[in-house]
């Protein structure tokens, strides 16, 4: 065990680098540990010290295996607490237990409520009440079945405000005929879960839409970069989202036909709508069955583009067209090379189904300009003109970028856009997944580096108002999601780590 932080009056551990974190946590195998993360100057951090504190010191936790440790994010832990500890918010709380993180939450002052629950759950489930020591972990967090199931029709907890909201309120129901509507109601069920039940695990497969009728629940995210040996097999990852009445999930899993990217938890008692993906009619989005087909989305993009014809009034000098057209092969070399350091950096999970449905509504949100911009890209690199892009076009454009790889990251490249099937090599992006890694691409870099003028402390974290002010209301033009995100139910003088945060914009895994 290497070296302990040093202990506050209040009695709080001052944890001040990895070194002192990892040999903080070895030290208390037996205890519930509480670290908060924080920075000295968030606003939201010094409002929430106070009410911590008061915690702390409650009569009825006196005596229990609790010990309290806080940790200030400085330019030498950012990477630490991004990339290892994946603290997404300032402040966070962090659980352990047996050396391993239990849970991981974003907690300004208005949360303090939730984090009592968490103390209390975590009491009544993992301390035995007569030894007062913790008990084992279990082996895995698997989907709970529900503990009481109902049909919706002729139940006497279902009122008219609620057959109004799914009939109307919700956007994916409202092109149902009522015939398909009723019949829908019929096969529904109504769920009851209690506090701790997991109502859906990310990675399973999306096979139901649900709807929250009462109570509580947290959406969940597990990184592929989250540490195993830090994260037991139960651990869930970071909340991201607290759904409510009539918030919903699902939805995207069954559109995209991706696994579910997020885990469900409740956190009190939740009664929940399910409409299995089987009763939902074609007629909605939802629909297994329905799928928008290459003409409808071009007939749907015709009405915001500029005839094939159309020419701009103004003439312009053979010089100035030569120059003109010079800035924009830089400009295009420059956004494909940008574009190839997004794919080595984020390694996102491509070549799946899921995530080229994913990709293909970011290729549908780009401006006819863009679209034709990057089919030019493409067809530089593609200088064979065969409707891909070979290893060696790759090498060749690099090298023109002044960006130099190897035969071997160029190859771990391709793979990553389009991964091998058995023992076949691939060698070529085609030109579909080049356009999609590209709108990924695009969007991500253009929040990054509008997000990172906001991040003054140069931490890589900006304030949940600031980002909230700055997007003005055009998330949803990107994200598909309409449940509340991060910074809709925290506190606007929190922090959040804005890289992870426009990852979730545009639904790539964190």
């Amino acid at each position: 065990i290497g070296p302990l932080p040093e202990q506050s009056v209040q009695g709080v551990y001052q944890i001040k680098s990895e070194e002192e974190y990892l040999a903080f946590l070895d030290a208390n195998p037996d205890k519930l540990v509480i670290v908060k993360f924080f920075a000295s100057y968030c606003r939201a951090c010094k409002v929430l010290e106070p009410k911590l504190l008061a915690v702390k010191k409650d009569p009825q936790l006196e005596g229990l295996p609790i010990i309290w440790a806080e940790f200030a994010s400085q330019r030498t832990t950012k990477d630490l607490f991004q990339q290892k500890l994946r603290v997404m918010t300032l402040p966070t709380i962090h659980f352990y237990a047996n050396s391993g993180l239990v849970e991981n939450f974003p907690c300004p002052p208005n949360k303090i409520s939730l984090l009592k629950k968490k103390i209390a759950r975590f009491l009544n489930t993992r301390v035995d009440p007569e030894t007062l020591k913790l008990k084992e972990p279990d082996r895995q967090s698997t989907e709970t079945e529900p503990r009481v199931q109902r049909t919706i029709i002729d139940n006497e907890m279902i009122t008219e405000e609620h057959i109004e909201f799914l009939r109307n309120g919700m956007p994916f129901f409202t092109d149902l005929t009522d015939q398909e509507f009723s019949t829908m109601l019929q096969k529904a069920r109504l769920l009851t879960f209690n506090a701790g039940d997991v109502i859906r695990k990310q990675g399973m497969p999306g096979d139901a839409f649900y709807v929250i009728k009462t109570g509580i629940a947290e959406m969940y995210i597990k990184s592929k970069f989250d540490d195993p040996i830090k994260t037991p097999p139960s651990y869930l990852g970071v909340v991201v989202s607290t759904l409510k009445e009539f918030d919903y999930f699902g939805e995207r899993a069954l559109t995209t036909g991706e696994p579910f990217a997020a885990s469900f938890q409740v956190l009190e008692k939740v009664r929940c709508f399910a409409f299995d993906a089987d009763i939902i009619p074609p007629s909605s989005i939802l629909s297994k069955k329905r799928q928008a087909t290459r003409e409808m989305i071009e007939q749907l993009n015709q009405r915001y583009v500029l005839p094939d014809d159309y020419t701009p009034s103004y003439p312009a000098t053979q010089q100035e067209q030569c120059i003109l057209e010079l800035l924009v092969r830089f400009k295009q070399i420059r956004q494909a090379a940008k574009c190839f350091d997004y794919i080595m950096k984020s390694e996102p999970s491509w070549g799946d189904p899921g995530e080229i449905a994913r990709r293909s509504i970011l290729v549908r949100k780009l401006s006819y300009s863009q679209r034709n911009e990057f089919n030019d890209v493409f067809n530089i690199v593609d200088v064979y003109h065969e409707g891909r892009v070979s290893l060696l076009e790759m090498q060749k454009f690099m090298a023109s970028a002044q960006k130099k790889k190897s035969d071997k990251e160029l190859q771990e490249m391709i793979d990553r856009v389009n991964p091998r099937e058995g023992k076949e090599a691939n060698t070529a992006i085609t030109r579909e997944e080049f356009m999609g890694l590209m709108a990924e691409a695009e969007f991500y870099n253009l929040f990054k580096e509008t997000f990172q003028e906001l991040d003054f402390e140069n931490s890589g974290y900006v304030r949940a108002g600031d980002l909230d002010e700055v997007l003005g209301g055009v998330r949803d033009l990107i994200a598909e999601k309409k449940h509340s995100s991060i910074i809709d139910d925290g506190d606007m003088d929190m922090l959040v780590d804005y890289d992870q945060y426009t990852k979730m914009l545009l639904g790539a895994a964190l």
